[in-house]
């Protein structure tokens, strides 16, 4: 199949290997592809008015010339002895008037150029005489579409019925159509409202009322490789449109999903195209893939943020694919969440699907929009520091106690009450602190050094227009967002084009095709970067007695105290070193679709997914990693990814009188191919011209290739009877790559139902508009991360026996390795009230059987462990919507709506517990995966405070878990236990909208209960003495001394012998928290000229506030509810205008 595929490309892919060439080779014949099919209707951007009456043919040619830019050919013998005609049009394309006189007198034509050449049909007969005279009418109607209160309904859709001749209303309902035939019905119709047909009866103005329908059942959802209306739809899922995603603006759309959508969760960073983690009722595997399916108009795409370098540089961090997307681009999201919805993707869609489709053209008019915003940002939370008179208070006291500690047996209460021998070791401690800080006051704030106020600037044009027969879509887009981080920000250029032709009755084409570059300023600040290696890091420990600035120092930076590595100045690692991560990337499609018979059609789809990624992470020659004997350290990557799939489908659809069936029949190949070249050194030669050759001294140069491909068959039956019981079933067989050859193959299957029991006479009650029954079952699959995850493979090895180079056994081979598998369930109802409320509930159970886990092998092999299928996993609870509409006039309205999940997630069955190692204090991740326990179990001492008698930290001792109702100042002593979970047992969302007239505002708030936080960044700074040069926070202020023994902070010692902060319940919070999320003041401009038809402008705030336990912590910022040094969360505040012209 593969080598078919490629074979039928090579003339235009050639023999290269470059990766970047074939995808920009691919994207200029996709768009050769969509170009070709508009070329021949340029002429619709004309439009004409013209009236003749009972006129010979050459006169009609004449006017068109006079009032076109086109020059007409014919021969004379081609137009003799045509009828006369009669035209009367107005404001009406060329096209248009030329195509229907020109067919009703059996006469073609041809576009080349600005020549019109007229030859006759194919079907012409000789004329044999006669005075008949043809007609040609054209009319416009003009009006408004709005709802039952009289407010305008942007992007109804007015269509001439029985025609493809049709609009959509602008931004305050109005439209224009040009008909062509004056007793014609007008069909109008909009999302969530009942579709009204009107007769036009020559009027030319003609406004439209809509009504709502219940819960909007008219509404066209997109779901896998199709779409259907939400009263037929027998699975769960849920569409978030382009006006809900532009409620929160930011550079990536799943952002914008919080809140908004029930059973999903987004953990953002707040560095500018940071990388999102985004889960769908609950995480789907322990080490396998979590993240759902992406896919992109039909496509699916590469999200893999993986390409880069190794993890020791400072710029080597996970960017997020999803920013090269402009949001302004999208029509609508969909969420499939159940195995009904997502069954069709098979084995890459256990963990959900999301759906994008972006924004198509239209006909009539060309609509251009203009939307301009700009703003700030700042930091969410503040952290409190202390002051340099604080800083050396406590470093003197932990200085005297240690000399205590050791002089003196911690007698500290002897100690304490003689004046003499406490000021003997004060003395002591004084000098030493003088010695390393010196006597100056430096009362440095390194946060406010390393923070900063971000700014914001995005603008993005874009035209939507077409004929009867082609219609398009285009956009560019710039974006320029500075981090509330010095030196980091995203810059984005984007630009789409999405064309449609019907070019037969019987045959439609299209292609879609977008490309973005992004510049991202990518230092890490990821907490698992310690040291001096983490700017970020050093910033939020460095005392305030340590300087920033020395005007004798490198670039004007300062070298910090001796008991500090000297290098590691975090202002001076971003402002001197250099962190930059450009990716290119091409997403593309095009397809042709046959209506082989009116119910029957095939479509066969062509998409490429090209990036390339360029990375230059330099450390320099004085602060950082790259300080000291180093001179410099460079890290120079360069990855590339090309992914194209083939996607075949037949569906067949039609009804019976009563019955109604739909029958797909699909077939689909991907194929990825990457490759990356990483060079890595150190004493850099030139910092100006950071290439490969400026590295003096190279410690590595590693690459790789590797190639991914999936070959898939599927189907899918849906039934339903009197549109009031539904049926449907679906399969996908799918073989992939990454496993061995016995079980490279996997079945995928859903079953699925609904019920629409409103339309039962006996529940003809009054006020229960609308109510559906729902239920499903079957399976997905989960692959593994690794493209080689069954094989052996060997690894180059640069230093081995003897230091010579040389091969060693990178992998053991597991030829059973098969897919982890999902098997879910799920039940829902559908409600709809009196017109105003909407309800929704699901219940779902999802069993992860299956999963993906390093298991530990006989040594014998060579190998600790091997990845193999072990264990089980359930995620299960409720999901619950509602919306109700309290008031609605025609000059004000209301709109509310919440959502709530209930989420329970378990591990069923484990071979071996995997208990977090405590051997490096600095490197302790408190997690424990346990059978019988959350996937995100703390494992922890159970702290009890301070002993008032000895100022040590004191424990509850614990045997299996449980207290024994004994203390110990001892922590090896203590035990461990499980103490709660990170994941929530309630998240949600709550909305408002308010309409006045012109203006709109509208707020979201976002919830969550329950949960655990394990504060790992308080843990590495209330050290209690530990290392006293990283103090700085006001969390250990007033610590335990004989005079103060109901003290909350235990006794403070240089170096701190007692380990007081162990890993324990301290630095456990709940993670309960309530957000401002959004808020939205628009006002629609009171101006419809004939350049500038309408506009708005707006006010919008994001991350506004934020109610929580603990200070300087975003729960929203994490997944496994460890902080640990995390970026910010950024609070926006931004101004916008939006024009159509």
């Amino acid at each position: 199949m593969n080598k078919k595929v490629d074979s039928l490309l090579y003339p235009f892919l050639g023999k290269t290997n470059n990766i970047f060439l074939i995808g920009l080779r691919v994207s200029i014949l996709l768009l050769c592809f969509g170009l070709t099919s508009v070329y021949a209707h340029i002429s619709n951007a004309q439009s004409i008015d013209i009236d003749l009456k009972d006129v010979d043919i050459t006169t009609f040619f004449r006017e068109i010339q006079q009032k076109s830019d086109f020059v007409i050919i014919y021969r004379d013998e081609v137009i003799a002895g045509t009828e006369q005609v009669t035209v009367r049009a107005s404001n009406a394309a060329l096209e248009t008037v030329l195509s229907d006189v020109l067919t009703q007198l059996e006469l073609d034509y041809k576009i080349i150029n600005r020549q019109i050449i007229i030859d006759k049909t194919s079907q012409s007969k000789e004329f044999t005489g006669g005075n008949t005279i043809k007609t040609f009418f054209q009319q416009t109607v003009n009006g408004t579409v709005t709802d039952s209160k009289g407010l305008p309904l942007p992007g109804a859709n007015i269509v001439e019925k029985g025609t493809t001749n049709g609009v959509t209303a602008d931004f305050d309902g109005n439209y224009s159509l040009n008909l062509a035939d004056e007793n014609a019905t007008l069909v109008v119709s909009y999302i969530g409202f009942a579709t009204k047909e009107v007769n036009v009866n020559g009027r030319t103005t003609l406004t439209v009322s809509l009504e709502e329908s219940a819960a909007g059942l008219d509404e066209v959802i997109v779901v896998a490789y199709g779409s259907s209306d939400k009263r037929s739809f027998t699975g769960a899922a849920e569409t978030v449109s382009s006006e809900v995603l532009t409620r929160s603006s930011t550079a990536s759309f799943e952002t914008a999903l919080q809140g908004k959508v029930s059973g999903i969760n987004v953990s953002t960073s707040g560095q500018p195209g940071g990388k999102s983690d985004v889960q769908i009722r609950g995480i789907g595997s322990i080490s396998g893939n979590t993240q759902p399916l992406y896919v992109l108009d039909g496509v699916v795409i590469n999200t893999n943020s993986n390409l880069r370098a190794g993890d020791d540089m400072v710029g080597s961090t996970g960017y997020n694919p999803l920013s090269t997307i402009n949001s302004e681009d999208i029509k609508s999201i969909t969420v499939l969440k159940d195995a009904a919805a997502s069954s069709l993707y098979g084995s890459r869609a256990a963990n959900g699907v999301i759906i994008i489709t972006t924004k198509d053209g239209k006909t009539g008019e060309t609509e251009i929009t203009l939307g301009v915003e700009t703003g700030w940002s700042n930091n969410l939370t503040e952290e409190k520091l202390i002051n340099n008179v604080q800083f050396k208070d406590l470093w003197i006291e932990g200085q005297t106690n240690q000399y205590i500690q050791n002089n003196e047996n911690a007698e500290f209460t002897r100690v304490y009450g003689d004046n003499a021998l406490y000021n003997t070791y004060e003395s002591q401690a004084v000098s030493d602190y003088e010695g390393i800080y010196g006597t100056t006051n430096a009362n440095s704030d390194w946060l406010d050094a390393i923070y900063r106020n971000g700014l914001v600037q995005k603008y993005n044009l874009s035209a939507r227009g077409g004929s009867e027969k082609t219609s398009f879509y285009v956009s560019g887009d710039y974006l320029n967002q500075t981090g509330t981080i010095i030196e980091t920000g995203l810059k984005r250029y984007s630009g789409r084009v999405n064309l449609e032709n019907q070019a037969k009755d019987w045959v439609k084409l299209g292609v879609n095709l977008s490309v973005a570059k992004t510049e991202r300023n990518a230092a890490n600040f990821d907490g698992n970067y310690a040291g001096g290696l983490n700017p970020l890091y050093m910033a939020r420990v460095l005392p305030p007695a340590a300087p920033i600035y020395d005007p004798e120092g490198f670039e004007g930076f300062a070298n910090l105290p001796n008991d500090i590595e000297k290098n590691a100045n975090p202002i001076g690692v971003l402002k001197v070193g250099e962190y930059e991560n450009t990716e290119f990337r091409v997403r593309g499609n095009a397809y042709t679709e046959f209506q082989i018979l009116e119910p029957l059609t095939f479509k066969t789809t062509f998409g490429i997914d090209q990036q390339a990624i360029d990375e230059t992470l330099y450390d320099n020659k004085v602060f950082g990693a790259g300080g000291g004997i180093w001179n410099g350290v460079l890290n120079r990557v360069k990855s590339e990814v090309f992914q194209y799939t083939v996607t075949n489908l037949l569906n067949y659809n039609d009804n019976f009188g009563n019955h109604g069936i739909e029958v797909l029949l699909g077939q689909e190949s991907q194929v990825s191919k990457m490759n990356s070249i990483n060079v890595y050194g150190y004493d850099v030669l030139d910092s100006e011209l950071l290439s490969a050759s400026s590295i003096g001294t190279l410690w590595s140069h590693t690459g790789y290739a590797e190639n991914y491909s999936l070959l898939s068959y599927f189907s899918q039956f849906s039934y339903n009877f009197n549109q009031k019981y539904y049926l449907s079933a679906s399969v996908r067989r799918d073989g992939s790559s990454r496993f061995g050859k016995d079980s490279r193959w996997g079945t995928f299957w859903s079953l699925s139902g609904a019920w629409v029991a409103s339309e039962e006479d006996f529940l003809d009650i009054d006020g229960l508009d609308y109510m559906k029954f729902r239920g499903s079952y079957g399976t997905n699959g989960n692959l593994p991360p690794q493209y080689y995850a069954a094989l052996a493979f060997f690894a180059t090895d640069e230093k081995g026996y003897g230091g010579e180079s040389g091969l060693s056994y990178g992998q053991l081979q597991n030829p059973d390795l098969s897919w982890e598998l999902s098997k879910n369930f799920n039940v829902g109802v559908d409600i709809n009230l009196f017109g105003k409320l909407d309800l929704t509930a699901n219940y779902f159970n999802k069993k992860t059987e299956d999963l993906l886990l390093n298991v530990p092998v006989t040594l014998t092999t060579g190998f600790t462990t091997q990845l193999q299928n072990f264990g089980e996993m359930t995620n299960k609870g409720w999901e619950f919507e509602i919306g109700y509409t309290p008031i609605s006039t025609e000059d004000f309205s209301w709109r509310t709506s919440a959502n709530l999940t209930i989420l329970d997630n378990e591990i069923t069955k484990l071979k071996n517990d995997i208990v977090p190692s405590y051997g490096s204090r600095y490197g302790q991740v408190p997690l424990i995966v346990k059978e019988g326990e959350s996937i995100y179990s703390f494992y922890l001492r159970d702290y009890a405070g301070v002993d008032p008698s000895s100022g040590y930290a004191q424990y509850h001792v614990l045997e299996n878990g449980e207290r024994t109702g004994a203390l110990t100042t001892n922590a090896e002593e203590a035990g461990y236990g499980i103490f709660g979970d990170a994941l929530q047992d309630f998240q949600g969302g709550l909305f408002n909208q308010l309409n006045y007239k012109d203006f709109t505002f509208d707020f979201q708030f976002t919830f969550g209960l329950g949960g655990k936080v394990y504060d790992r960044t308080a843990f590495q700074r209330d050290d209690d003495g530990f290392a006293p040069q990283y103090t700085n926070t006001v969390a250990q202020l007033d610590p335990w001394n004989p005079n103060n023994t109901n003290a909350t902070v235990p006794i403070r010692i240089n170096g701190n012998p007692t380990f007081s902060n162990d890993v324990s319940t301290r630095h456990l919070y709940g993670s309960d928290y309530l957000k401002l999320k959004n808020v939205k003041l628009s006002y629609n401009l009171p101006i419809a000229g004939n350049i500038v038809k309408g506009g708005s402008v707006y006010i919008q705030g994001n991350n506004l506030f934020l109610w929580t336990k603990l200070d300087g912590y975003d729960p929203e910022s994490v997944v496994d509810g460890v902080n640990f040094f995390q970026v910010p969360t950024a609070r926006t505040i931004l101004l916008g205008l939006q024009l159509q012209f």
